[in-house]
């Protein structure tokens, strides 16, 4: 499940007013959330997975993923497998106990 569609089951077909309102947070806040202006804190990410009638770790998931892409750190993993598929690996490593 992608951010987007976190805050669509969420909202219900509601208005951001309505479904504030239900939520028992500020229109603003909601507004931010749905515009993609901010992402939720964890508090209201457990509201909005309980509105979207989702279990909150694939809410949180969703959260997660937003915000590595948002910081491009998907990017960077993937440059990073590139440079790891360079290395060959050393047949002494000894095993972390």
């Amino acid at each position: 499940m992608s951010y987007k569609e976190l805050i669509e089951k969420a909202l219900h077909g509601r208005s951001v007013n309505q479904a504030a309102r239900d939520m028992g947070m500020q229109q603003v806040t909601l507004n931010r959330y749905v515009r993609g202006d901010r992402l939720p804190e964890y508090a209201q990410a457990l509201v909005l997975a309980k509105e979207a009638g989702i279990d909150p770790r694939e809410a949180l998931m969703a959260l997660a993923m937003e915000d590595v892409k948002r910081k491009g750190l998907e990017k960077i993993s993937e440059g990073f497998k590139s440079l790891l598929s360079l290395v060959k690996p050393r047949r002494t490593w000894v095993p972390a106990r």
